[in-house]
């Protein structure tokens, strides 16, 4: 005996095919999304950052903000554009720490998460890592990726900067008033302080930090995906 054939009610096929469209209009706006997110926003070179990062790295530094701020579009506009800058110039660096053959290796980051650790009270910094929903690997990432970033420009900048007898005296004399150096002390005595030298020029960096990155940033290829910027600022 053959089966009786199904019959619908006449809205069953109209009511379906707003279904079937609708599922056809979310899987694609996910796909859209996915995309969206995937979007290089800001690269240099062969390294870039995506869209899905920013957004990330932005709901961290954001998180620290009161909430006012937070809701400012303004506010919001301004700290965007701050963090772009800023991860702009992380991939400048990160490229003339390639360039340079420079790595922070998993000693000097060890070394780097116990000091860390060590200005905190046993277990409170593992603590302050949940609570703020921090991924420990994540922060691990970053803070290597810091320290490569000091790395380079410690090595690539300060250590080409000169100085004068008198510069690192006039420092001396500043930070320790009570041990000030001898006017006939040079840059090659050997019992200069290290640390004062370290200092001025670290102190003369900053005063041409910005000329040194604008000479980086001429040497590679550094793009901005512009629709994808507009999209995040709301322009």
């Amino acid at each position: 005996m053959k089966p009786e054939p199904r019959h619908f009610h006449p809205g069953y096929g109209w009511v379906l095919g707003i279904l079937v469209l609708l599922w056809l209009s979310i899987a694609g706006c996910e796909d859209h999304a996915s995309r969206s997110l995937n979007a290089s926003l800001v690269s240099v070179n062969d390294r870039s950052i995506t869209v899905g990062e920013f957004n990330r790295r932005f709901d961290a530094v954001s998180a620290e903000f009161p909430v006012p701020e937070k809701t400012d579009p303004v506010v919001e506009k301004d700290m965007k554009l701050r963090l772009l800058h800023q991860l702009t110039e992380e991939l400048i660096l990160l490229e003339r720490a390639d360039e340079l053959n420079l790595v922070v290796s998993d000693s000097e980051l060890a070394a780097a998460i116990n000091k860390i650790r060590s200005d905190y009270p046993e277990g409170e910094f593992e603590n302050i890592l949940v609570e703020q929903a921090i991924v420990y690997g994540e922060w691990k990432a970053q803070l290597r990726t810091r320290l490569l970033k000091e790395k380079v420009v410690r090595e690539d900048l300060e250590t080409s900067i000169s100085l004068t007898p008198e510069e690192v005296s006039a420092a001396y004399e500043a930070n320790f008033p009570a041990h000030s150096m001898d006017k006939d002390r040079n840059m090659n005595d050997p019992a200069a302080d290290e640390n004062v030298v370290k200092l001025v020029r670290r102190q003369k960096a900053q005063d041409v930090y910005q000329k040194w990155l604008l000479a980086l940033k001429a040497r590679y290829a550094v793009e901005i995906n512009a629709a994808a910027w507009e999209e995040l600022i709301g322009s």
